[in-house]
């Protein structure tokens, strides 16, 4: 059935740990739910746009070397860049204070949707997720099961958020330095591997 597939599909998301899970662990560290929540918006409104792409045959032009290519680069120049400012400046101002937050929640959103939006192995996920549907179901249960799929990885992330933030209060700021500094070293290996990937295709 259409519903348990796209269960299955959400919860396999889980598995795949990219630099768009620890900037929302690092988020709501930082700021708290509403932080997290931010980027778990911008993540989903990312995965959309890649759903909306598959569905509209944007598969071939991704399957292109070149395109991926420069997919890979792109990427991994602004992970790169993410990553450097985490390591060398990680900012603890924010931490634990709300008063200045809702104006900065459109840049946590923005945040979220950039570091998942220009990833490539994102669009590879879910144009798999679209063949795999496709595979088995007509075009009505297709969609179906891509949004409970989409249904899943949100609430998913809304969770991670939730626990995040649970963690902060037993956090001093020497050790949320430690940590923002240890996700900058995580989102640096990941540019690395994308631009590695450019190099290579």
């Amino acid at each position: 059935m259409p519903i348990f597939t796209g269960i299955f599909l959400g919860l396999t998301t889980l598995l795949f740990i990219g630099p768009v899970f620890f900037y929302l662990l690092k988020s709501s560290l930082e700021s708290g739910f509403e932080a997290g929540l931010a980027v778990a918006v911008g993540i989903i409104i990312g995965d959309i746009i890649c759903v909306l792409l598959a569905i509209y045959g944007f598969g071939t032009y991704f399957e292109s070397p070149d395109n991926q290519r420069w997919f890979a680069g792109i990427g991994g120049v602004i992970l790169l860049l993410f990553g450097f400012k985490y390591f060398f400046k990680p900012t603890l101002d924010s931490v634990n204070k709300k008063k200045n937050l809702s104006r900065n929640l459109l840049v946590y959103g923005l945040n979220g949707f950039i570091i998942n939006f220009i990833n490539p192995f994102v669009f590879a996920v879910w144009f798999g997720f679209y063949t795999y549907n496709q595979s088995m179901y007509e075009d009505n249960s297709v969609l179906f099961s891509l949004v409970v799929t989409l249904l899943v990885i949100f609430v998913t992330d809304i969770l991670k958020a939730f626990f995040a933030q649970k963690l902060s209060p037993f956090l001093n700021k020497k050790r949320l330095k430690i940590i923002f500094k240890f996700f900058g070293l995580i989102m640096i290996g990941f540019a690395i591997r994308l631009i590695v990937l450019f190099f290579n295709l």
